[in-house]
């Protein structure tokens, strides 16, 4: 059974910082060296300081970037600089973004999940981890006993219940961020309308979206703690009703690097047995618009399996798998079988190492520099899974392969935060 229990968010007192956008930041994962840079010189209270802290060449196990993360986070509590709510509530989290030439309005709410490991039935994972990002956040979640950041998953209520009742919230504060994305925080705390949620929560099957590696963070602290009812019971999270149609997600591709020459001039022989190819010639003039007419070929395939490919020459390709190979991927996502037919069967190599061998983007332009600065040989440009995919993959106990989905907006760290004390996870 899904348990979810309101809590006493800790919020940034707006009169102290100023603007707030300049206090909050994105989830750890996706921000990139230099904007962990720019983030430290924003402000003198950004959460970067708490949730990706600089380190330096004299840190010890004494002194390092998670014991000063522990040190900002009750210094900034002490100091009012950040400010706990006196009563428990369930927060509404909305996000209104352009997107495809519209504008998107995105609400879920913010809570507190009862952890319960994956094959209990109740939480569903959706892709791969990687052990070195779970001990980084296990380390943090030590030192500073706090959630920053929730955990964003979706579930599915075709009745709408709990959007009727999230609807009614109104808002704490509203900031517009530099991507123009709107987010506005909100708080339920009436104790029948939070039980009614609740209630209709109890039932429902969740599947994570993004932070499967602080998820399991939580899971472990757990075990270390013997935690059973206490603080550590529980961990903050983000709901999404993905039967809202507001669930956004992008594609990342793939760029590769590290190929032999042989490998390389055998390629598209080597793929021609698998997929049916089509070339997109382009001269310096109508780059931009074959490589969009390539991209708009791809998207147009819905759940079957193909991939743009750019490997520097003058001309893109979009390969689609053949009829007589598709039995054999049923039920497979596009990433999956980029791994599985070109990686490791066609390039036959399985040890792919991030940032060595290849590196995922999610900017199609980004990607096409990387090959013609010769930073990487090709490109492989993909499809995003579907909800649907998510959905029966996650139920059917299997996982996608690490950098699959990316869903979009992403949920800011410290617009709420949770303290692991022991009235939580109480009504």
């Amino acid at each position: 059974m899904l348990m979810i229990r309101p809590f006493q968010g800790i919020i940034y007192d707006e009169k102290k910082v100023g603007d707030l956008t300049k206090v909050l930041a994105p989830p750890y994962d996706v921000i990139s060296p230099s904007e962990q840079k720019f983030y430290h010189q924003l402000h003198p209270y950004n959460i970067i300081r708490i949730i990706l802290g600089e380190e330096y060449p004299a840190d010890t196990e004494e002194e390092n970037k998670y014991t000063r993360a522990r040190n900002y986070f009750k210094k900034w509590l002490s100091s009012g600089i950040l400010v706990k709510e006196k009563v428990p509530a369930i927060y509404v989290y909305e996000q209104e973004y352009p997107f495809e030439e519209r504008r998107v309005r995105r609400r879920g709410f913010i809570a507190l999940m009862k952890l319960e490991k994956f094959g209990s039935g109740v939480i569903f994972p959706h892709e791969r981890t990687l052990p070195h990002a779970r001990l980084d956040r296990l380390r943090l979640l030590r030192a500073c006993r706090a959630n920053f950041s929730p955990i964003f998953s979706l579930y599915s209520d075709r009745s709408h219940r709990v959007d009727e009742r999230i609807e009614r919230a109104s808002f704490l504060f509203s900031i517009r961020d530099k991507d123009g994305v709107r987010h506005s925080l909100g708080a339920i705390r009436d104790k029948s309308v939070i039980e009614e949620i609740a209630e209709e929560m109890k039932d429902k099957k969740v599947f994570i979206a993004d932070g499967h590696h602080r998820y399991l963070t939580a899971l472990s602290f757990r075990e270390e703690m013997g935690g059973k009812g206490r603080g550590e019971d529980f961990v903050m999270m983000y709901f999404l009703n993905m039967e809202g149609g507001s669930a956004t997600i992008l594609p990342v591709h793939r760029a590769v690097r590290n190929l032999g020459v042989r490998k390389l001039a055998q390629l598209k022989e080597s793929l021609s047995e698998f997929f049916n190819i089509e070339v997109f010639e382009f001269s310096p003039k109508d780059e931009k618009r074959q490589r969009k007419r390539m991209l708009e070929r791809l998207r147009g395939t819905g759940e079957d399996c193909a991939f743009g490919m750019y490997c520097g020459e003058k001309r893109y390709y979009f390969l689609s798998l053949k009829e007589t190979y598709k039995d054999s991927f049923q039920g497979k996502v596009d990433s999956a079988i980029l791994n599985e037919l070109i990686l490791e069967k066609i390039l036959k190599r399985k040890d792919w190492k991030k940032g060595e061998d290849i590196d995922f983007v999610k900017d199609e332009e980004k990607a096409v520099s990387l090959i013609r600065k010769g930073d990487y040989q090709i490109a492989f440009f993909l499809k995003p899974p579907s909800l649907r995919q998510i959905r029966e993959i996650s139920l059917a106990g299997k996982v996608m392969p690490p950098k699959t989905s990316y869903f979009y907006p992403k949920l800011l760290s410290g617009l709420v935060i949770r303290e692991l004390d022991e009235q939580n996870g109480a009504f």
